[in-house]
């Protein structure tokens, strides 16, 4: 072999194994979870100390605060939390988005 041929052949394995590294990076970026899609049953295989941000970050998202209002952390971490863990285990499947009404509705009781 010349080595016209084995740089070829070096050129053409590199971009075999690039190709294969941006897939495996596409195929891992398409099944991350974040707030945004997470179901109640991934909230409720959380780590307790990533309850409370999480919970926070879905009950706020969208909202637009007038005239100074805020919502405290430590209120998202002694009722929001577990309001969120008893809605959601008995709708496991549902989406975090689709029960953030009814969250919301009972923390405002």
């Amino acid at each position: 072999m010349n080595k016209f041929s084995l740089a070829t052949i070096g050129i053409f394995t590199a971009a075999l194994l690039t190709s294969v590294s941006v897939n495996a990076a596409a195929d891992k970026a398409k099944t991350e979870v974040t707030p945004k899609n997470m179901t109640c049953q991934e909230f409720i295989d959380l780590n307790p100390q990533t309850m409370a941000p999480v919970a926070f970050w879905y009950l706020n998202e969208d909202e637009d605060f007038k005239g100074g209002d805020y919502v405290d952390f430590q209120e998202t971490v002694t009722t929001a939390v577990p309001l969120t863990i008893d809605v959601c285990k008995k709708n496991p499947q549902s989406e975090l988005s689709k029960i953030k009404d009814e969250i919301k509705k009972e923390l405002s009781k």
